[in-house]
Formats: structure tokens, sequence, C-alpha cells
């Protein structure tokens, strides 16, 4: 199974460069097509509905196929739609590539981390965290790597980059070996985390519906700070955009660091403690920021906002899975679900505060929408505890 863990981290390594390459070039691309941001958001939205169609497709082919076709459709879907969108194709085209890049991307993250969480019970957050490593791993690179190709105009040879390496890594996936009972639990294991008592259907509703709601706000909030943390920077300190961009660049350096970091803390301490201290630390560092005005501090808390946000998704979808056992698939079939959600709704509605309101007040606004992540993971630990004692008395 080491070979199938290895592949999988190159395919979110795919996946996180297809996610972050349009965003890195979207002023020229748009302006190759002279069209407006308005319809970059449309750009976005596609890719939001591919993602949606991703998800349940992905499901379909597992069953009927098995995991290697599913992974390799996945892979060709996302190397198709770069490649197609790095030769500049009609508008329509470009448009519809997008919606395909999503259904590769959804389809991928899908079937990967829904084999991790069935196959590796017991170390499913050190071998989740991996993963999480190559995609923030992608979404660091490939900025880098179109800042050289921007310097001398041929932008869109990143989207090549990214498909090509999509159709390579996708073509190899026939030779893989596959076999669920070969050494899955060898190495080391996540800390013992009890899992709450969920035995009434009453009480599965409750605690889906949280954790789906903690992965709408997580997701959200990373997009927000992915996607707005430059345009904060310039309009809060009033500094020119190449160094604003450098504040994305330190955000994902200190995101793969502290994905690195967290296959070790979570070997130390439980699920619901991990999360207590990463996001009760992110809701400090936003405070902070939205406190001090100085150009040094706010690199300094773009890194440890990253390092603080590192591991909650990865650990969220962890515990949600340890809380209803068995059901791993579609429990990681609705998570992806919602943070598809969530990477569309809430920078969706910040975007709009931020014509409306002040910098200083979206930065509270996103200390508001941290503290609310805060709170409901505090109703997850207090509810599982709470029926855990009523089981048990």
């Amino acid at each position: 199974m080491r070979a199938y863990v290895w592949m999988s981290c190159g395919m979110y390594l795919m996946n996180g460069l297809a996610t972050a390459v349009l965003g890195t070039v979207l002023a020229p691309f748009l302006a190759h097509y002279h069209v407006s941001y308005a319809l970059g958001g449309v750009f976005v939205l596609l890719q939001f509905a591919g993602y949606l169609l991703g998800v349940p497709a992905s499901a379909i082919i597992v069953k009927r196929y098995g995991h290697r076709i599913a992974i390799l459709l996945a892979g060709l879907c996302i190397g198709v739609a770069e490649t197609t969108i790095g030769c500049l194709p009609w508008l329509p085209v470009a448009l519809l590539m997008s919606c395909l890049n999503g259904v590769g991307l959804a389809m991928t993250q899908t079937t990967i981390a829904s084999s991790m969480i069935e196959w590796f019970e017991g170390r499913r957050a050190v071998i989740m965290s991996r993963l999480e490593v190559a995609f923030g791993l992608g979404c660091l690179l490939i900025p880098l790597c179109e800042s050289r190709l921007l310097a001398v105009h041929i932008w869109q040879v990143g989207f090549w980059v990214v498909g090509i390496f999509a159709l390579l890594i996708s073509l190899a996936w026939p030779f893989v070996p596959i076999n669920p009972e070969s050494n899955a639990n060898e190495g080391p294991m996540d800390a013992y985390t009890r899992a709450p008592k969920v035995t009434s259907t009453q009480s599965k509703v409750v605690f889906m519906a949280l954790f789906l709601f903690m992965i709408l706000l997580y997701v959200g909030l990373e997009s927000c700070f992915n996607n707005f943390l430059p345009a904060i920077f310039m309009s809060y300190l009033g500094q020119r955009a190449d160094v604003a961009s450098l504040t994305v660049t330190a955000f994902w350096t200190s995101m793969v660091v502290g994905r690195t970091l967290t296959g070790w803390a979570i070997r130390k301490v439980n699920y619901s403690q991990f999360l207590l201290t990463s996001i009760g630390a992110t809701l400090l560092f936003v405070m902070v920021m939205a406190s001090w005005r100085s150009i040094s501090l706010f690199y300094v808390i773009s890194c440890f906002i990253g390092l603080s946000m590192s591991g909650i998704y990865v650990i969220t979808l962890v515990y949600a899975n340890h809380t209803f056992p068995g059901q791993g698939s579609r429990v990681t079939r609705w998570v992806t679900v919602f943070a598809g959600v969530g990477g569309a709704a809430l920078p969706g509605i910040f975007g709009y505060c931020m014509d409306q309101l002040s910098v200083n007040q979206n930065l509270w606004l996103l200390a508001g929408f941290t503290f609310l992540l805060l709170a409901t993971l505090a109703v997850i630990v207090y509810l599982g505890s709470a029926w855990t004692r009523k089981v048990f008395s």
C-alpha cells in the first residue's frame, strides 16, 4: 500500500496545482478574452458546479469499476481541462473546461480520501496529513512557477505544465498495486480518541450537521485568506501588488510546514484537543491582525495563521469519520460537497463585504467566522461528552 499512498500524494499535488493555477494568472487570463472580473466569477461558479457533479460521479464509478478507474478518469479530466485552457480556446470552450476541471478535482479528492479513511483505520489522520502536505505544495509551487512565466509573458504555459503532469500521473495508475489488506495499519498511529456515542437518529443528524457546518466554515475561511490576503495588505497598509502577493506565499509556506507537523502532533493529542488548539490560535492571530497595523507584523501573522489553520480540515474530516464508523464513503462525500459550498459561498460574501465595509471591519468579520467555527466545535465536544455520559449512566 505504500505505492498507493505515494501515488495518491502525487494526485493531491496535482489537485493543488490545478486548484491554484487560474487564480494566479486571473488578471492576464481575463484580459486575453477582454472580459471583466464578473466573468472570472463565472469560471469559479462553473468549477464549483463541476465539483458538485464529481462527488456522485466518484461514488458511481468506484462502485462499478473500482478505485483505480475512478482515479484514472479524474486525472484525465483535469489533464484535458488544463491543457485545453492553456491553448486559450474559444471562450465557451474555456468555460466548459473549467467545469470539467471541477469534476476531476472532486473525483480525485473524494475517491482517494474515502479509500484512505476506509483502509487506514487507526492512522487516518497520519495518512491524510501527508496528502494535505502534497496539496499545499501544489498551491505553493504553482504561483512561484507562474511568477517566472508572467515575467516572460508566457503565463499560459502554466496550464500546460499542470495538464501534462495530470495526464502522465493518470496513465501510471494501471501499474499501481492496490491491496487494502497489505500493511495498511503498519506505522505511526493516531492518538486515541473516544468516539461520541451517536445512536439515535436525532443525534446522528445533529452531529453530521455540525461537522458539515465546520467544514463549510473552514474551507470558506481558507479560501478568503488565499484569495484576499494581498488585497487586504494593499488596502490596509498601502503596499504594492508585488509586495502584497508575498503574503499568500508566506501563508502557504506555513500551511505546508504545519501540515507536515500535523502527522506528528496527532500522535500526541486527540482530535478534539488538536482542533480546539488550532482554531483557538487562529482566532487569536486574526484578532491581532485586525488590531495592529504593521507591515512586518502582517507577514508574521500571515505565517502563524497558515500554521494554525494547516491541520483543521483533515482532522475535522477524520473526526467526522471517527464519529460515524463504517460510513467513511458517505461521510467523505458529504464533507467534499460542503467543502465546495464553503469555498464558493464565503469568499463571495467576503468579496461583497470588501466593497461595502472598511478593511478593518472585514478583518473582524473573518474573526467572527473563526469564532463561529470554534463555537461549533465546542458544541460537538460538549454534546459528545454529554450523550456519552447519558448512554453509560
